[in-house]
């Protein structure tokens, strides 16, 4: 069986126009790193722990997922970064980048951004979740030994949170 958790990063500062600041560089507010913790906090009373951590490559996400990494025991310098997870992405093209993934991680994160990151838990679970706030997080298994073997809505909800239904 795999499983794989999608997230979507943590609550960020506003993107404010007329600063030399972008959207990639946005980062984390306080209120996102106590959401994290919240986040792993269920992430762990699951025994979901991943094998592997895959996150975008803005900033706000390499945020989130390091918070989540620190807050799990996972090797921080494991986490594979993946800039097309910032760019935008299809189901099909989400489901070619999971193939190339090694069978030996049972359990993998990914760390991204919505629409994206809600689309592929509603296409790949046949879910219908329509809300998918800052630090969402589902679970996802499939009855499958190989990335490979993925396939959309296929995948079983085991579980699905935000910090907001935790408080």
């Amino acid at each position: 069986m795999k499983t794989l958790i999608l997230m979507r990063h943590a609550k960020t500062e506003q993107l404010e126009y007329g600063t030399s600041k972008s959207d990639f560089e946005r980062e984390l507010k306080p209120r996102g790193y106590k959401d994290i913790k919240l986040i792993a906090s269920e992430i762990i009373r699951f025994e979901s722990i991943p094998d592997l951590i895959i996150s975008s490559t803005a900033s706000r996400a390499k945020q989130t997922a390091q918070n989540l990494a620190e807050h799990l025991s996972y090797d921080q310098s494991l986490i594979r970064y993946e800039q097309f997870i910032y760019d935008g992405y299809t189901t099909t093209d989400f489901l070619s980048f999971m193939e190339q993934l090694d069978s030996k991680y049972d359990t993998i994160a990914v760390v991204g951004h919505n629409p994206e990151i809600a689309m592929m838990a509603v296409n790949l679970c046949n879910d219908n979740i329509f809300h998918f706030p800052t630090s969402a997080t589902i679970s996802i298994s499939f009855d499958q030994q190989s990335w490979k073997e993925i396939k959309a809505r296929e995948g079983k909800t085991n579980w699905f949170t935000y910090p907001s239904m935790l408080r």
